[in-house]
């Protein structure tokens, strides 16, 4: 795992790209150069304000002189997150976990639900090829992404579906490592989805309430096929899909 450390970042840029979903980009060249894909990090929303807890969110992607997050605006937290403006330093822990296995020359297939696909981004421009499948509810919480298939859930951006749909035997046999993100019911779904054959290609990005970001707290453990826990923050946020015991993770509510 990388070395972590707390940056004080410079936001570079805000918007708002989808409605409640928030864009901002930091300037953070220190960061920038060793992140690595499905890595995450803890922002400060106020010194000042409470809650005093960081907020985790996934690098999206990189930038030439930091790196770039889209998160929902959901909580106080968020909220104070989302007044960033240009100029606005902030700080910064990370880069948090241990992220995709990415081998050289291999080929993806990222399935992603909602804003679980942010972080893709960074994976995509990691990897030789991919290939995108992304479900939703609505247009609004979908992510734009290069070649990517969608379908929503009122079928107002693409088909009409679930994201299972479009899963495929030639689209899981022609990728190497197969990426999953997104709500626990929708990423529980997918792995129910594909067969026995594939699912030692398949890695899941778990999220979890969190509250130190490094290990420290136990508070955002996922529980393990073989028994036990391990903790998203550290020993994730990206597992195999094997290791993970998805009937238990479900009833946890994590």
């Amino acid at each position: 795992m990388t070395a972590i450390r707390d940056y004080e970042c410079a936001v570079k840029h805000s918007e708002e790209v989808l409605p409640g979903v928030m864009k901002v980009v930091f300037d953070c060249p220190e960061m920038s150069s060793v992140a690595l894909p499905g890595q995450f990090v803890q922002i400060e929303p106020s010194p000042d304000t409470f809650p005093v807890t960081r907020r985790p969110i996934t690098i999206n992607c990189l930038t030439d002189s930091g790196f770039e997050l889209l998160f929902d605006v959901i909580g106080r937290g968020t909220e104070l997150m989302a007044r960033m403006k240009q100029g606005d330093r902030v700080r910064v822990l990370g880069p948090l976990g241990n992220g995709w296995v990415v081998d050289p020359g291999s080929k993806w297939l990222l399935i992603g639900g909602g804003l679980g696909a942010a972080g893709f981004q960074f994976l995509m421009d990691s990897v030789e090829s991919s290939r995108v499948l992304i479900g939703a509810s609505t247009s609004d919480r979908v992510i734009s992404l290069p070649a990517s298939h969608v379908v929503t859930e009122d079928g107002s951006e693409g088909g009409q579906g679930l994201v299972t749909a479009l899963i495929s035997d030639e689209l899981l046999g022609g990728a190497d490592s197969i990426a999953v993100c997104g709500p626990v019911a929708m990423m529980e779904a997918v792995w129910n989805s594909i067969p026995e054959k594939y699912r030692d290609r398949v890695q899941i990005s778990t999220e979890s309430r969190m509250g130190c970001g490094w290990g420290v707290c136990d508070g955002c453990s996922i529980p393990m096929s073989g028994g036990g826990y391990k903790k998203c923050c550290k020993e994730g946020p990206v597992f195999s899909g094997i290791e993970i015991d998805w009937e238990a993770w479900k009833e946890a509510g994590l």
